[in-house]
């Protein structure tokens, strides 16, 4: 049986399908798990995030995610206005939420990055701009907050 040449289309298909995997080797939807399940598999409660999240991409191996929000999403919680601004990138660990980008809070007349989220039992420890650490009952993030 003699052996033909690839044909050109198949060859550029393969290329194609090779290279993308090697460019995402994290998906978005990991195992069909919601970003909030994600956050749940790290011990952290689901209202870190908004309702709105539509998609998200995590490397397993880095922790390294970024999650996508309908659009920039106001709320207001426990009395702070919080913005968060898609996509919210940053690194995940058990109990951690870290390197935070695209989440901000309202201090006075300041904005301020979330920079850390970190469980310590039932408590969530917030670092606030890299200067303040503000704690809050892991009760209050049962359930994620709607934006206005």
């Amino acid at each position: 049986m003699a052996l033909t040449k690839p044909k050109r289309e198949t060859l550029e298909m393969f290329f194609l399908c090779f290279s993308l995997g090697l460019l995402f080797p994290f998906a978005e939807g990991n195992n069909g798990l919601s970003a909030y399940q994600v956050l749940q598999t790290y011990n952290l409660p689901v209202g870190l995030l908004p309702n709105g999240v539509f998609g998200y991409t995590l490397d397993r191996h880095s922790g390294r995610f970024s999650v996508n929000v309908t659009s920039n999403c106001n709320l207001h919680v426990a009395g702070y206005e919080i913005v968060y601004n898609s996509p919210i990138t940053g690194v995940i660990s058990r109990n951690n939420l870290g390197n935070i980008d695209g989440v901000k809070v309202k201090i006075a007349f300041i904005w301020l990055n979330i920079l850390n989220v970190n469980r310590n039992q039932d408590q969530l420890v917030f670092n606030i701009g890299g200067f303040v650490d503000k704690s809050f009952p892991i009760s209050d993030f049962y359930s994620s907050p709607n934006c206005r």
